[in-house]
């Protein structure tokens, strides 16, 4: 139960943040449908949400991270911050599909399932985010215009 309030106050301060940030982003134009402002929001709004019920009500399981729970936590916070770097400069598709396969390998698939699945997961969602949704998704250096 405490370990549940930790993560939740955690995730809660975390969700603030992504509120305040989203806040202060400098839009000139409106050039999505939502804006750039919108989905960070929405998004914080739902995890604050979460967060509190589950500082309010955690579960009764007597669970306690191991050592090998929190090396993967922390080896996937690190990732997130090298996703965070390379997404601009490799884009949506190669950033994606390295740090999915990462993952997925650091949870237990071998390692040419686990870039498989990632590179399709990358594909998919890009079509989905810059073709349906039609939102600006970069495409990075190597791949250009695309």
């Amino acid at each position: 139960m405490l370990y549940d309030r930790i993560f939740a106050g955690t995730l809660l301060v975390l969700s603030g943040l992504i509120a305040w940030t989203a806040f202060h982003f400098d839009v000139p134009f409106q050039y999505e449908p939502l804006g750039p402002k919108a989905f960070p929001i929405i998004l914080s709004i739902v995890l604050a949400a979460c967060c509190v019920w589950m500082i309010v009500k955690p579960d009764k399981n007597s669970w306690h991270p191991t050592k090998e729970i929190v090396t993967k936590i922390v080896i996937g916070l690190v990732i997130m911050v090298v996703y965070a770097a390379l997404f601009e400069e490799a884009g949506f598709i190669i950033a994606t599909t390295i740090v999915g396969a990462i993952f997925s390998w650091l949870f237990g698939e071998k390692p040419l399932k686990a870039f498989l699945y990632a590179l399709a997961l990358s594909l998919i969602s890009y079509f989905l985010l810059a073709d349906l949704m039609e939102l600006n998704v970069p495409t990075g250096l190597l791949l250009g215009d695309l």
